[in-house]
């Protein structure tokens, strides 16, 4: 049975002094959340000539979960705009972000010296492109396993000139000195890149009746043509049996737009067996729809639902797993909430299920709620996860959630809450 579509109101809005590019709630201090900033400024010169600046900023806000009451903490500004921004998933007071310079920065969330307040300190900045001129659109962290020396911890970045590199360290992530380059990929045209995810995927085989889970590590990107390209690395059985920080490229593909009508804007792999030895995806973009997606060499579209808006970010909110029986089979039902940023229509809550029965999963997308106060384009939004004392980012078992979104020309934040 459907559920009643809900049209959540802001419990409260505030204006920001520039335009929000990113929004991430700190895994930290629970109740505190990131906002990236992007102000483009204009200036003519003597001979009438209009000249471009690009700045931004770092901004740490405050939720009070009690009242939603939102209040500023602490603001860095920068000599760049802010594209993206991410916290680390491990030094979970740590975050990154890319610039419209073609640079990354790391710092850091903490309460230092006497100060009550927490407050964001600068790591470093790294040119992470040659040429300044060329914004990074997209910043990812690679998960744990993702390498194949257990030691490595790095990152990847989206360029507008159709480049996705892969950055990395056998070292401290702390360390500048420490990074480099180990992977670049160019595209066949020259054009944006809109999204990169790292995944490191289970695949099980069984060899002589064992059984055993192997680590598969993928790359996935979109581009502004509504390609998805995968790409399938080694992965080496045995961690000092790996030479190069970065495996080899085993797998190779591009579905050259056969099933996204405008750019691929987000992916997001789901935490679900492969099928066929061929990943499951949830995919966003312009084109308004979101997709449950097979990542063949082809491309297969499982399940697609119009959200209204373009799909600019996808974020995993939660997932649960339960085990019928019907007619002496047994049914796994697999559901994922997730939480949509949609450009010029706000923000929506969905529900995408999955339902094996047989050897074919039968999949569905419900639209559960629709945030639709901001007057432009909604780029960021994220959930409060609740005070919790240990590691999980899951959500509270309460069927609330406390939901921050933004809009960038009207430079507009709302707490609102919704039901899931």
């Amino acid at each position: 049975m459907a559920s009643i579509l809900q049209r959540p109101k802001s419990e409260t809005t505030v204006f920001l002094d520039q335009p929000p590019s990113c929004l991430e709630f700190c895994p930290e201090i629970r109740d505190h959340f990131l906002v990236g900033t992007y102000l483009l400024s204009e200036t003519k010169n003597e001979s009438g000539d209009i000249q471009q600046t690009k700045t931004g900023s770092v901004q740490l806000w405050k939720l009070d979960p009690s009242t939603n009451a939102l209040s500023l903490v602490h603001r860095l500004a920068l000599p760049y705009a802010v594209f993206d921004l991410h916290f680390h998933p491990r030094e979970r007071n740590k975050f990154a972000i890319v610039s419209s310079t073609g640079h990354a920065a790391l710092f850091s969330v903490s309460v230092s010296g006497d100060s009550v307040q927490p407050t964001i300190s600068h790591i470093w900045t790294k040119q992470v492109h040659e040429d300044t001129s060329i914004p990074a659109l997209f910043f990812a962290w690679a998960p744990r396993t993702w390498f194949p020396k257990p030691d490595c911890d790095g990152f990847a970045v989206t360029f507008s000139d159709s480049r996705t590199a892969v950055f990395g360290t056998e070292g401290d992530i702390s360390d500048a000195d420490n990074i480099e380059e180990w992977g670049s990929f160019e595209a066949r045209q020259m054009i944006e890149v809109w999204f990169v995810a790292l995944s490191a995927i289970k695949q099980r085989s069984t060899d002589e009746g064992v059984t055993s889970d192997h680590i598969i590590p993928y790359m996935f990107t979109g581009n502004d043509f509504g390609s998805l390209h995968t790409r399938r690395f080694e992965n080496h059985g045995e961690p000092d049996e790996a030479d190069e920080p970065l495996g080899s490229l085993l797998l190779e593909h591009d579905d050259r737009s056969r099933h996204h009508t405008a750019g691929v804007t987000a992916i997001l792999p789901l935490p679900v067996d492969m099928l066929d030895g061929a990943p499951i995806l949830l995919t966003g973009s312009y084109d308004e729809s979101l997709r449950v997606y097979h990542a063949t060499r082809r491309g297969d579209v499982l399940a697609e639902q119009g959200l209204g808006g373009g799909v600019w970010r996808l974020q995993l909110l939660s997932s649960t797993e339960s085990h019928n029986s019907n007619d002496q089979e047994q049914v796994v039902e697999r559901q994922f909430l997730v939480l949509a940023s949609c450009m010029h229509a706000g923000t929506r809550i969905v529900r995408v299920s999955q339902r094996q029965q047989d050897q074919d999963p039968v999949w569905d997308i419900e639209i559960l709620a629709e945030f639709t106060e901001h007057e432009s384009m909604n780029y960021a939004s994220d959930v409060w996860k609740g005070a919790r004392s240990d590691q999980s980012d899951s959500l509270q078992a309460s069927s609330e959630l406390l939901c921050v979104s933004s809009s960038f020309y009207d430079r507009r934040l709302c707490v609102w809450r919704a039901n899931s």
